[in-house]
């Protein structure tokens, strides 16, 4: 049993390294490109500007839908090739919202389309499907409920598409309600990575990188050469730009231009974000692994969409990390000796260094603040312990991932802190709490907590018992957090529910 338990430990201990070296190449590419960046190319529309339509899918979305429509109205290009497409696939008072909306400012109302459908069919897939089909639009900007872009955001874009095969181009994610708690921070943090160095790396380097599922724009031609939007994975953006840079077309992302957006304020809003991500990811993973593997490509971009649409692969590993740290330990020892005694560090270090290199690089290159970037790297310990503790949500969603097709796209609701005072929406995100994810988050915390106070005030032992007590903190706040959101009905009301159904 100790040697199952050693090699469960240490596996774990491996899947962090392989994946840490993978964000360490990022890191390295990210900073060889900085110092050889080259200006974008752009085109100057001499001979006329092409027409555009902006999409913005919607479903229950009554808290922000207005500022979404004044947002996307006051957007500057020729009225004449500037179509505005509302997907309004809501059951709530979003409709009439739009509606009274449009009837107050007819000024725009004449080029913007209220377009229903009878029901979801496709979800946001569907819905931008739909409203290729009924527009003439050589190019289609997405924006979701929750994106404020600016009055020169076409303006800025567009001529990104300089040449023939660009499919798409792509803006970087900002976050009004960023300051707003100590969630909102933790996130974005953990945006900022992908969005300033990850994204920003892979478009340097030639390699295979994703449209972010809004505040981009597509070319009508790569859609329709790609296959059109799928409804099939529930991150119908990830798999449609696979489908396209497979195909030869290529995309732009442009780090230097930011589109404001709203965070997730509740955790219960924030899990239900991440398991669609993860889940889709996975489905992506198997859908286009294989092709990717076959095709002709550079190894290089082979090995990077590996590590792209695997990295949920990761919670398998936090995963096995969490249920075996705690029994390694009793078996090991709290201070290993012999050979572990070098491995052991060693591993972690090579495992999570990277990740927090990838935050403390963000933080500094998003306003050039080194005091910023020294409180992140201050607070990488209890950054990575809200990590840990997603891992059993993720972890759920990445078995969803591999075991089916499609899926309900549940929406993040959007609307801050208002959201928790709305009884529909709240009502929403209690759907994505599992009753099982937050039983085993607390469990997990107890465990943890129950070590760290066994392993306290032994000889060399303040590390070790420093670290539980953080991975149980971890736990046990998400745990708590999502048993606030849900509700304690909703928490009980899952497990019978479970019962009922066994």
């Amino acid at each position: 049993m100790s040697y199952l338990i050693s090699i469960a430990y240490l596996t774990a201990l491996t899947g962090f390294v392989i994946f840490g070296l993978h964000r360490l190449v990022l890191l390295v590419r990210f900073a060889w490109h900085k110092r050889h960046r080259r200006p974008l190319a752009r085109v100057s529309f001499e001979n006329g500007v092409p027409k555009v339509c902006v999409q913005c899918p919607l479903y229950n979305e009554p808290l922000v839908v207005e500022d979404l429509l004044e947002s996307v109205t006051a957007i500057r290009w020729p009225r004449e090739r500037l179509e505005i497409q509302i997907l309004d696939d809501s059951t709530d008072e979003t409709s009439a919202i739009i509606a009274a909306w449009l009837d107050r400012h007819p000024q725009v109302a004449g080029h913007c389309r209220h377009v229903r459908r009878e029901d979801r069919r496709g979800y946001k897939a569907g819905a931008l499907a739909v409203g290729i089909a009924r527009s003439d639009a050589e190019f289609f900007a997405v924006l979701d409920a929750d994106f404020r872009p600016q009055p020169d955001f076409l303006e800025h874009m567009m001529p990104l598409f300089a040449a023939p095969e660009v499919a798409a181009v792509q803006a970087r994610w900002e976050f009004t309600n960023r300051s707003c708690s100590l969630l909102t921070r933790i996130q974005g943090v953990f945006l900022d990575a992908h969005f300033l160095v990850e994204q920003n790396a892979r478009h340097a380097a030639g390699l295979f990188f994703n449209f972010n599922g809004t505040a981009g724009i597509w070319r009508r031609a790569a859609i329709d050469h790609a296959g059109g939007w799928h409804a099939d994975t529930v991150t119908e953006d990830l798999d449609l730009c696979y489908r396209a840079q497979m195909r030869g077309w290529r995309m732009v992302y442009d780090v230097d231009y930011a589109v404001p957006s709203e965070l997730p304020e509740s955790i219960a809003a924030f899990k239900s974000q991440q398991r669609r991500w993860t889940k889709g990811g996975i489905q992506v993973f198997r859908k286009h692994a294989g092709a990717v593997l076959r095709a002709p490509l550079p190894l290089r971009v082979k090995i990077e969409a590996m590590f792209h649409l695997g990295v949920g692969f990761i919670h398998v590993f936090l995963v096995l990390f969490a249920l075996s740290v705690v029994p390694a330990l009793v078996v090991a020892g709290a201070v290993p000796t012999g050979p572990l005694a070098v491995l052991h560090p060693l591993l972690l270090i090579a495992g999570t260094g990277a990740t927090v290199g990838l935050y403390l690089a963000s933080q500094y290159l998003r306003d050039r603040n080194f005091l910023q970037a020294l409180l992140v790297m201050l607070a990488a310990p209890a950054l990575m312990a809200f990590g840990l503790a997603m891992c059993v949500t993720c972890f759920f969603a990445l078995l969803e991932g591999l075991f089916a097709d499609g899926g309900e796209f549940v929406r993040t609701p959007k609307g801050g802190s208002r959201v928790r005072a709305h009884s529909a929406l709240r009502g929403s995100i209690a759907r994505a709490g599992l009753s099982l994810v937050t039983a085993l988050e607390l469990t997990l915390g107890i465990v943890l907590a129950a070590a760290a106070v066994h392993f306290f005030g032994e000889t060399d032992a303040g590390w070790v018992t420093f670290n539980l007590a953080l991975q149980s903190a971890g736990f046990a706040a998400l745990g708590l957090s999502s048993l606030y959101d849900f509700g304690w009905r909703a928490f009980v009301g899952g497990f019978t529910s479970l019962r009922s159904s066994a």
